[in-house]
């Protein structure tokens, strides 16, 4: 008799809160900043406590994600121009990546799915800035975790990871569809929860959502429809893979709804490819004392 299939609960259940190693820290620093008197310097002071947090801070500010003009030597100055809010969204990146360090690699490699999520990132925060939308860094983290529901299946309900490969194999069909078949919700739905559970903001939480579905999120929101244009992109750059082996199509009316030019298009793929490597190199170097098992 075969178990339960488990349901979007169960499955989100079992993941805990994704603030990990870096928690004090994000706390810490949304303390100072609650002080409306709080300076740079005393939100820099708390980033140089973790030395391996600062070196990424620096190397992502100095590498081609920014593209600054001059070098960044302190956090400080690495917060005044990046924005605090920002940095903020990039210790929760690398948080929720640490989170994850430990889901086998029977279905996924791990390096592989990263290199497609921080990939997406960097398209939806491209996309974003062309767009000339507020706060690009958002739809970075919306790229990045726009797949997240697929760890969680793989790490929570192997068996059924199994059932639904078996599924996916047996005839040409997109991975999103086996998913659907065998447990009636797929990935994003589960990312949906798992992220609502973790209390992002509901735009983000959106985008990811829909980003398969981009115009059920509706006109007011375009994050879905950018990481939806993001996906479809690294998917036919081949920019790592998070178990998809066919490039999912590309919903017309979403990159309408965007309103860009098509000859943006080429810039975009561009960026990707001179990004990936910097922001991979930033944020899949190994912290210290934590295990990839």
């Amino acid at each position: 008799m075969k178990p339960a299939k488990p349901t979007i609960e169960t499955l989100v259940g079992g993941i805990p809160r994704s603030l990990g190693s870096y928690g004090p820290i994000i706390l810490e620093l949304e303390a100072v900043t609650s002080d409306p008197q709080s300076s740079l310097l005393e939100m820099g002071a708390v980033v140089e406590k973790d030395t391996d947090l600062t070196l990424r801070l620096l190397k992502l500010g100095n590498s081609s994600f920014y593209g600054f003009p001059t070098r960044l030597e302190t956090v400080a100055e690495a917060i005044g121009l990046i924005g605090f809010v920002e940095v903020q969204d990039l210790l929760v990146a690398a948080s929720v990546i640490e989170a994850f360090a430990g889901v086998p690699q029977e279905f996924v490699n791990m390096e592989s799915f990263w290199r497609h999520s921080l990939a997406c990132g960097v398209g939806a925060r491209v996309l974003a800035i062309a767009r000339r939308l507020p706060k690009p860094e958002k739809y970075f983290v919306a790229g990045l975790v726009h797949d997240l529901g697929r760890l969680v299946l793989y790490s929570q309900a192997p068996e059924c990871a199994r059932e639904v490969f078996d599924c996916y194999h047996s005839e040409p069909q997109l991975l999103r569809q086996a998913e659907l078949k065998v447990l009636t919700f797929d990935h994003a739905q589960i990312a949906e929860a798992l992220l609502r559970k973790w209390q992002y903001p509901a735009r983000l939480v959106e985008a990811v959502a829909w980003h398969h579905q981009p115009l059920a999120a509706g006109s007011q929101n375009p994050g879905a429809a950018v990481v939806h244009l993001a996906d479809h992109l690294v998917n036919a750059l081949q920019l790592g893979s998070s178990g998809e082996r066919f490039v999912p199509p590309l919903q017309l009316k979403a990159w309408q709804h965007l309103g860009l030019p098509s000859y943006i298009l080429e810039s975009v793929m561009e960026a990707i490819e001179d990004q990936i490597e910097a922001v991979q190199a930033v944020f899949l170097a190994l912290r210290p004392g934590v295990s990839q098992r």
